[in-house]
């Protein structure tokens, strides 16, 4: 999927969207409810998300952030908040 894209994220996020919603194309702005998005959907998407980015994330969180744009850069958030988080072998 081609698209005025900023990150990685959203592009990836686009083509999960446009994938569940079986659509053609969905762009940064875009709210998934308002493309016709529901929970059971939302799920689907939240599941790919948590495979994609390794991210212990709820469908709460699509729907605190339904517009693409924003939802990608709380992925992108939480992926650098746990990349910086110690893991146990870094505390010995």
């Amino acid at each position: 999927m081609e698209g005025d894209f900023e990150t990685e994220t959203e592009h990836q996020l686009a083509i999960i969207w446009a994938d569940v919603l079986k659509l053609d194309k969905v762009r940064p702005e875009d709210d998934f409810f308002g493309l016709g998005g529901d929970s059971l959907l939302a799920t689907s998407v939240m599941l790919e998300a948590r495979r994609i980015w390794n991210l212990s994330v709820t469908v709460r969180v699509l729907i605190d952030t339904p517009v693409l744009g924003d939802l990608a850069a709380r992925i992108d958030l939480l992926v650098s908040q746990q990349a910086a988080k110690p893991t146990p072998s870094d505390r010995a």
